[in-house]
């Protein structure tokens, strides 16, 4: 046998190299697009990621799927003003957003237009689709053909068109041949349209799903053969509808709308990125910038992942049945899936003779996630970012950027986005519940937070951090216990002096605690079927509430792996395996409408000499089942009733708070000791509440 000879130095090299190839091996990743990135906002550059054209349903025909980045074409790449950036478009003022309306994928239909008993000659459908769409086309008018309704029945026929997107919309024209373009081969100029309404829509549809009308104007007896409509203000209009009221002829050559500031929504997808194998999408950062005023835009950033290529599911259905089955699979191949060549060849006839027709395009909901909440707005232009909840480790990440604007000179600009990704992940799956699953609102209540490894892969990293998050401040952290495949209790904690207990007791200890979270350090977890249990106590302060977690390994800096719903154990009587998750619900809010609860203060009285002890007066409080944030109002009162200070103002979320008072007036200067009034006030979406309490000063 030949032997090799290795010094301890040659060792040592090899051993840091070999640990240098698995760090770089387990690297967390980070992709960048837009500004300073290296790929941009439609995909092309370079990156560690494999960007694939991404497919859309059509805005007009959900069962069309459409590929690239602005569905309707409707965001702005690489602006003059932005030229690294996407922001919704933003017209100018004069431009005629009815010439791209097609392109966008709106439409331009005159419904009651029929192609039988006309004298003296009848529009087939082509004709009549080639004759509306030339109204709003480029061309300068003088055109040899207009929209006619001349020895046809002109009385109430419709003309509905739909702009493609949201617009502000400042002018309106309309008008025959030889009017505002001269045209003497068609001296048409008196076929104008006599009597008319016109009626806007901005996207609003009544509860039954029927567009909403707004009248633009009514005209009874028109004498202008060129209808031109100023707003001022501005309307926001996704459609318009013309009516004719007149039984004498008219023709239209050209129906123009021009348009104003930024669009009201607007919508960008990414690629699909591809890790080349499943991994841990963990944070996603980006930088916005605003143009106009912030308080009437925002910016909505959504992720999905998946396991293949393709968000979509295609179906066909039998032709000539009643209420036919939606089929997924091939009818070539009945084995594999239906594809999108194949649905787009459809209707085709099976083996039988039988005919197949397209039906829905449906989401995949078994290999992709939905797209997730919208991420904290509040994590905008922060280099922490905000963690990716959706879904994982899987192959592909998608991200969702909606722009809402909610004033014409008001919009956001999204400059870069940035996520990390790490492959191969931490655990294959990690599954994770909560019991007990119905509680009573704003009650400190225990429970058991269970989750459990999959971890079956090879070249897994495995984890030491645990962190849950809760919607109040837990209380207690009262047991955590780690249990192995066999059912072994191998590490175990049952008592912490509070949750400011950072000491280790057998590899577990407290890491973090915020006010809506908390984060364990625990004993590396790599083996597959490991179950760490955690008891805690806290409240929960609305009627559902989802208790999210992850789990990260402290050496890998930014490596964040969500935890997913599901059955990770039995947890006592009534734990059912099919309700298994995450959400907690209180069947009792329900049956109150309290905003407000938990006010406390103290101390109570205080003393605010500036000797460091008891200087500030502290005010918590509770705000229970609220939507969207609402107005909270805290003021201070002598007992006569006239206003002391003003504590706080402003809009608040559903959870725990606390604000403070330094015992100063209005003019800021301290007041005299005695007995004051401190009231709390909170306006909901249908009624509002409030709570005072007597505090005492002493100096």
């Amino acid at each position: 046998m030949n032997r090799v000879n290795i010094s301890a130095g040659q060792l040592f090299l090899i051993w840091v190299g070999l640990l240098c190839t698995c760090q770089m091996a387990m690297a967390l990743e980070t992709v960048t697009i837009g500004e300073n990135g290296t790929l941009d906002w439609q995909g092309n550059g370079s990156s560690s990621v494999e960007p694939i054209d991404p497919p859309y349903r059509s805005l007009l025909n959900p069962n069309e799927l459409l590929v690239g980045n602005a569905p309707g074409d409707l965001v702005e790449f690489a602006s003059p003003d932005f030229p690294s950036g996407i922001h919704p478009l933003r017209i100018q003022d004069g431009e005629n957003i009815a010439n791209s309306a097609l392109q966008r994928g709106g439409s331009i239909t005159a419904p009651n237009v029929f192609g039988t008993g006309c004298v003296p000659a009848c529009l087939d459908a082509q004709d009549l689709r080639f004759m509306l769409e030339e109204l709003i086309t480029l061309d300068d008018g003088g055109e040899k053909k207009a929209f006619e309704r001349k020895y046809y029945n002109a009385l109430g026929t419709l003309i509905f068109i739909q702009l493609g997107g949201t617009f502000g919309v400042n002018r309106v024209r309309f008008y025959p041949r030889d009017t505002v373009f001269p045209s003497p081969t068609t001296p048409f100029s008196n076929d104008f349209l006599r009597a008319f309404e016109l009626f806007t829509n901005d996207g609003s549809k009544t509860e039954g799903g029927n567009t909403i009308w707004e009248p633009l104007l009514l005209e009874p007896d028109n004498e202008n053969p060129v209808v031109d409509i100023y707003l001022d203000p501005p309307r926001t209009v996704t459609a318009l509808r013309l009516r004719s009221t007149t039984t004498v002829n008219y023709e239209i050559d050209e129906f123009e709308v021009f348009g104003i500031g930024f669009l009201s929504n607007a919508q960008y997808i990414s690629d699909i990125f591809d890790a080349g194998q499943p991994a841990v999408w963990s944070v996603l950062r980006w930088q916005e910038e605003v143009a106009g005023d912030s308080t009437f835009s925002d910016i909505q950033i959504r992720t999905r992942t998946g396991s293949d290529t393709n968000p979509f599911v295609f179906t066909r259905l039998l032709h000539g049945q009643r209420n036919p089955a939606e089929v997924q699979r091939s009818v070539l191949d009945t084995s594999a899936e239906l594809a999108l060549e194949e649905y787009k060849s459809l209707p085709l006839n099976d083996e039988l003779g039988r005919q197949w027709n397209p039906g829905p395009v449906r989401d995949d909901l078994i290999n992709w996630s939905p797209f997730s909440t919208p991420l904290p707005a509040g994590a905008a232009n922060d280099p922490a970012g905000a963690p990716i909840t959706s879904p994982g480790p899987r192959r592909y990440f998608q991200i969702q950027v909606i722009f809402n604007s909610r004033d014409l000179d008001a919009g956001r600009v999204l400059k870069q986005l940035s996520f990390d990704f790490l492959s191969p992940p931490l655990a294959d799956a990690i599954v994770g519940e909560i019991f007990p699953r119905d509680v009573p609102v704003s009650k400190d209540t225990t429970f058991t937070f269970a989750l459990r490894a999959e971890a079956t892969s090879a070249s897994l990293r495995g984890f030491d951090t645990v962190e849950i998050s809760t919607q109040s401040q837990v209380r207690t952290i009262e047991e955590v216990q780690i249990i192995d495949a066999n059912d072994d209790l191998i590490h175990e904690r049952q008592s912490f002096s509070g949750i400011d207990d950072t000491s280790v007791e057998d590899g577990i200890q407290i890491a973090a605690v915020s006010p809506s979270s908390f984060a364990l350090r625990i004993p590396p977890v790599k083996e597959d079927g490991t179950l760490i249990k955690v008891q805690f106590k806290t409240s929960v302060l609305t009627y559902s509430t989802n208790f999210t977690g992850s789990v990260q390994l402290s050496t890998e800096q930014g490596s964040l792996q969500t935890i997913i719903p599901g059955n990770a154990t039995e947890l006592g009587d009534g734990d059912e395996a099919d309700l298994s998750g995450t959400t907690v619900l209180s069947s009792s809010a329900l049956d109150r409408s309290q905003l407000l609860d938990r006010v406390t203060s103290s101390p109570n009285p205080f003393s605010p000499n500036g000797d460091g002890i008891n200087d500030e007066l502290e005010l918590g409080y509770s705000l229970l089942a609220l939507g969207v944030p609402r107005p909270v109002e805290i003021k201070v009162y002598d007992l006569s009733g006239t206003l002391v200070k003003e504590i706080y103002s402003g809009d608040d979320f559903i959870g725990e708070h606390v604000r403070t008072w330094d015992g100063t007036n209005l003019s800021n200067r301290p007041v005299p000791p005695g007995l004051y009034l401190l009231r709390i006030a909170v306006s909901g979406d249908a009624k509002a509440e409030e709570q005072a309490r007597i505090i005492g000063v002493a100096y």
